[in-house]
């Protein structure tokens, strides 16, 4: 069983990583807000007015932010699949 848990969870990971790539192509509003990211990403790291400390809090708290957003898309992903299951089984197109 955990093989396949294992398998999936490399599949879903694959897949969101795909979609992600495919939402920035298609969504200039997400292309742009991921542009920033990177631009305030730069301009924090190289800002030598900020004390270390609060500069590994800030990186501390992106890199907390992003976990917890993969794994909520992970989830969200995993949740949609069950519930496609569901419904195709209440279809009756599964058994």
């Amino acid at each position: 069983m955990e093989d396949i848990t294992e398998i999936l969870n490399n599949e879903v990971n694959e897949r969101l990583e795909v979609a992600y790539f495919l939402l920035i192509k298609e969504n200039e509003e997400v292309k742009q807000g991921v542009e920033a990211v990177k631009e305030l990403s730069i301009k924090l790291y190289e800002n030598t007015n900020i004390p270390k400390e609060v500069r590994r809090q800030i990186e501390d708290y992106k890199d907390i932010s992003q976990f917890i957003e993969r794994e909520m898309q992970k989830f969200i992903y995993m949740e949609g699949i069950r519930d496609s299951i569901k419904l195709l089984r209440e279809l009756g197109v599964l058994r």
